[in-house]
């Protein structure tokens, strides 16, 4: 989709969801949903979104789908992401029956609910997929025991699609750490989250994905785009695919129009984080990720990035009353 009409339909998706939701829901709420429904290049409508959710909780027993995909201390955006994921989708019914058996394999593999797994659950293949993400996820301990935790299941669920050797990721990953952790990047999950994206590239240590990830940082920073911690793994997904100065740019004229929007005042974080995907997706799209050739496994990278991203954004109970 071209810029402009990106921009015109993100700004439309995001007023019906005002009107729809009303003043309770805030931007931080909105946003991603608007985001979400904009890059499937769908139109909002509050009625048919309400009614596909409740078709796909007619296929729920016993408990509901609040109930599935949240926990008593965790009611965020990831609900509701979730719930535009199935409204969005064209089999919802399959597509939550291939959820719940992927969430019951990591269960058996050893994993603890939660909403991090259930996240792990939309990029699972099977059982034996399962107990490679714990294997990898046990190694990742090992190497840094405090920080990795239910946060880590999907990013260990996505590394281990394609590679098996989960003593070499886990060592692999920790080399970038503490390289990056030396050029000045801020610890912690951030940057360990940004750390488990670069070995999809490869399970080797690859120094020059290090250096990519300093000029990219460097890069906004000299176009007075602040980078926060929370946009640590856009900055591995730029590096993974080799972005070009013209890519920076292009994302950055990108994050300056959408942060001229009163729906980004006070979230400019958000701005440079939807550039950030608008670009990504539109090399995608026009297969140009000349260094990073599974462009599926890329955007499954992409896509985890921005449900992980949202999680800890806390919303009021009282909207799903019109779902439930």
């Amino acid at each position: 989709m071209e810029q402009t009409a990106f921009i015109q339909l993100l700004k439309n998706n995001n007023e019906r969801m005002e009107l729809f939701f009303g003043a309770d829901v805030q931007s931080a709420a909105r946003i991603p949903l608007a985001v979400q429904f904009t890059f499937s290049r769908e139109t909002f409508n509050g009625p048919a979104f309400e009614k596909n959710v409740k078709e796909v909780h007619n296929q729920k027993s016993r408990q509901s789908l609040f109930e599935f995909f949240s926990t008593p201390s965790n009611n965020s955006i990831l609900t509701y992401k979730m719930l535009a994921h199935f409204a969005l989708h064209p089999q919802p019914e399959q597509e939550l029956h291939r959820l719940k058996l992927n969430e019951k394999a990591l269960l058996n593999a050893g994993f603890k609910s939660s909403s991090y797994q259930r996240i792990a659950a939309l990029f699972l293949v099977d059982e034996a997929h399962a107990g490679k993400a714990k294997a990898l996820h046990d190694e990742m301990k090992k190497h840094h025991f405090f920080l990795t935790g239910k946060d880590d299941i999907p990013y260990a669920v996505l590394l281990t699609k394609k590679q098996n050797n989960t003593v070499k990721l886990a060592q692999t990953m920790r080399k970038y750490y503490d390289a990056l952790h030396g050029k000045g990047f801020k610890n912690g999950d951030a940057l360990q989250a940004m750390t488990q994206l670069l070995p999809l590239y490869d399970e080797e240590f690859q120094p020059v994905l290090v250096d990519y990830v300093v000029a990219m940082k460097q890069s906004f920073l000299n176009n007075g785009v602040k980078v926060k911690k929370r946009s640590y793994p856009y900055l591995a997904l730029l590096a993974l695919v080799g972005a070009s100065s013209e890519v920076v740019d292009e994302i950055v004229e990108m994050e300056r129009a959408l942060a001229k929007l009163p729906m980004f005042t006070g979230m400019q974080a958000y701005a440079l984080m939807t550039a950030a995907q608008y670009v990504l997706k539109r090399l995608i799209e026009n297969e140009l990720l000349s260094h990073f050739n599974d462009s599926l496994l890329f955007l499954q990278a992409l896509e985890m990035s921005d449900y992980i991203d949202d999680i800890p954004i806390l919303l009021a109970i009282d909207i799903l009353d019109i779902f439930f």
